[in-house]
């Protein structure tokens, strides 16, 4: 019987209908599809609507047998299906053979030629349907499995269509087509809660909507409330039927899994972050990659794990939910010992890739332990990919360290992600894992550990212009490096505390910043930290259009840098000498400056420094007189800004407005 609830799904229709043509048009050829997909997601609805749509072109029969391959009772095996299927075509009992294989002939001989809708619901595996399909092409045969049925794919060609979950509308018009549309648009932020915690499972959705119907009296957003905790959630998603359960049905996917492929399975729900790498995995399980691919592998054919990206993996929600609830109850598991190993991991590899990123920043000692993974970082690009992948799961981990008392953990996580952060224009994030670090050097008690939390803490919290909160996490910073007489660490509190003076346009005192720093780092003879603050005090006299001063410092640092393989500083410094040659009239030299720094730039993928030197360009590309290139410049730099949030988006915008008009006022050149 077709569901009367049954909506969208237009364009896996649409794929399934193609499908179907394109058989009919290669004589000789069987068509056969099969529909998978995690548990819940709607493979049956969809299978037996397309067959109700298309069965009046099998007009000899049409079949349907539900073979329990995921089922709290025994599975219907291949000889029952076909004795099913041939007494249902008219053949007598006593004809049908007892050998399945001689069972598999009489049924494609039936068929022969004869058009045949036939429907292989909730197929196990490959094998279990292999004996059900038909060999004439006047046949159908439409299989749904939670099993990817590679398989079938490779040796007899079927066509699969893998269901993904519902989009946020065909979400909506479920709830509303099962409990009315004025109910839906009376609480349409209720109804948006409801599906992004059912996490657009149609499953979840259907049940959250017999308990609305049944409850017609309460609001949704009661029952959006109960779905709000993630321990609970599962239960919430229960009307106590075996097949309206999504806990229930989740298990009789999981239940078929070998024991490694289990235990993978829960440590990957209590695993902290969004998804999940090969390596990490790796060192979950305490396996090999080569062999921890294998189990990940039969996740992934089994739905229960998408791997959404090449060796990226990730759960849905409420698929992680229902892991994380079973890794608790089993008392063979002991995830302590698994999450140390992981945490070690982020950590090393972590420390190692800010190492590559930023060579010559401040040097940290981790305890080495024991290394759970043979996995390395070996130069910038890898380093950075690796920590665009990672980044938001560092986060987690760092949530997770400080919640279970690992707080030194948590403070060197904090600091390995930090010029990735940075220059990434993650700036939330950095904000975000700072705050997290704080709370854990507070309790370490470490004094060097929370002076340098405090810092990053205000050099994040002064790119999202949250000033005074910067300069008291700054001050404290100050006070903790003096005490301790870190000389190192004082410059480079003075050399954030110029930035953040900069950025509220007190260029004086952000000079004089500049100038602490400076004497500080020649005192204990940092060349690196040298000529960051000869760059720095060069950008402020340029702020104060002290030009020649600009000139005079960058070109110090210019050459200190080019001595120390530091390209990020050598951009910097190359901006700021651009700036200075722009506002005293020498355009190419400015152009030239420039052009070289955004090269850096995009090689260092930093984002923002990208971005603002771009702007830059523009500025003296349409002074010079070449307003297309100053516009094709400023193009891209407000699509990065855009893209990061960044306030000066507008600014820029602003320029692009004006260049476009023919009275556009022109940018000031000399200052």
């Amino acid at each position: 019987m077709d569901t009367r609830h049954f909506v969208g799904r237009s364009a896996d229709l649409t794929e399934l209908g193609q499908a179907l043509d394109d058989v009919h048009h290669e004589s000789g050829v069987v068509a056969i599809t099969a529909i998978s997909g995690t548990a819940g997601i709607g493979k049956t609805a969809l299978a037996i609507h397309w067959a109700h749509q298309i069965a009046r072109h099998f007009p000899d029969g049409q079949l349907y047998i539900n073979l329990r391959g995921f089922d709290t009772r025994s599975p219907v095996e291949p000889e029952q299906a076909l004795h099913a299927f041939l007494s249902a075509l008219g053949v007598e009992a006593g004809r049908i053979p007892l050998d399945l294989a001689a069972q598999a002939a009489l049924f494609r001989s039936t068929v022969d030629g004869r058009r045949v809708l036939i429907v292989l619901d909730n197929a196990r595996d490959a094998q279990h349907v292999r004996p059900l399909l038909p060999a004439s092409p006047s046949c159908l045969a439409v299989i749904t499995s939670r099993n990817r049925v590679d398989s079938l794919v490779v040796r007899e060609g079927v066509h699969r269509v893998i269901l993904n979950l519902m989009s946020h509308n065909d979400a909506r018009a479920l709830l509303a087509k099962r409990i009315g549309r004025e109910r839906v648009d009376s609480e349409p932020a209720a109804v948006d809660d409801v599906i992004q915690l059912c996490g657009r499972l149609p499953l979840a959705l259907s049940i959250v909507a017999a308990r609305a119907a049944a409850l017609s009296q309460f609001p949704i957003s009661s029952l959006a409330e109960d779905l709000l905790d993630e321990r609970t959630r599962l239960d919430a998603l229960n009307l106590h039927e075996t097949d309206l359960s999504v806990e229930a049905v989740f298990s009789w996917s999981s239940r078929l899994l070998t024991p490694q492929g289990a235990r993978l399975f829960e440590l990957l729900g209590v695993a902290p972050g969004s998804d999940v790498g090969v390596h990490a995995s790796a060192v979950l399980a305490d396996m090999p990659p080569t062999a921890v691919s294998t189990l990940l592998t039969e996740l992934t054919q089994a739905h229960l794990v998408e791997e959404y990206s090449p060796k990226r993996y990730r759960l849905h929600d409420l698929l992680r939910a229902y892991a994380v609830k079973v890794a608790r109850s089993d008392d063979e598991l002991d995830l302590k010992p698994a999450m140390q190993r992981l945490l070690d991991f982020y950590l090393h590899i972590s420390h190692s890739g800010d190492r590559i990123l930023d060579p010559l920043r401040e040097s940290i000692e981790i305890e080495e332990g024991d290394r759970h993974s043979s996995f390395s970082l070996v130069d910038r690009k890898q380093a950075q990919d690796w920590f665009a992948a990672e980044h938001d799961n560092l986060l987690s981990a760092a949530r997770y360290a400080a919640e279970n008392d690992l707080d030194e953990q948590v403070v060197w996580l904090a600091w390995s992600a930090t010029t990735f952060l940075h220059r990434g224009g993650h700036w939330y994030d950095y904000r975000e894992i700072q705050r997290v670090a704080l709370l854990s050097a507070l309790r370490t008690g470490e004094k060097k550990a929370q002076a340098i939390t405090h810092r990053n803490l205000g050099n994040a919290l002064a790119q999202l212009q949250s000033y005074d909160e910067a300069s008291e996490n700054h001050r404290k910073a100050l006070a903790l490096f003096v005490e301790l007489g870190d000389e190192r660490g004082q410059a480079r509190v003075h050399h954030a505390l110029g930035y953040l003076s900069e950025k509220r346009g007190d260029y004086a005192a952000a000079l004089e910043h500049g100038k602490r720093a400076l004497a500080l780092y020649q005192a204990c003879d940092d060349r690196a930290g040298e000529a960051r603050s000869l760059n720095a005090m060069g950008w402020y006299h340029a702020m104060l259009q002290n030009y020649e001063a600009t000139v005079y410092n960058c070109e110090q640092a210019l050459v200190i840098l080019r001595t120390l393989d530091d390209p990020t500083y050598e951009a910097h410094t190359l901006d700021s000498l651009g700036y200075a040659y722009h506002h005293t009239g020498s355009f190419e030299q400015a152009i030239s400056c420039f052009r070289t720094a955004i090269e850096f730039y995009r090689e260092l993928e930093d984002q923002y420094y990208y971005a603002a030197t771009l702007h830059h360009l523009g500025d003296t590309l349409q002074e010079y007189g070449n307003s297309e290139e100053a516009r094709t410049a400023w193009r891209e730099a407000r699509r990065v800004l855009h893209d990061m949030g960044h306030s000066e988006g507008e600014e820029v915008s602003a320029k692009l407005r004006a260049s476009l008009t023919e009275d556009g006022p022109r940018l000031s050149g000399t200052g």
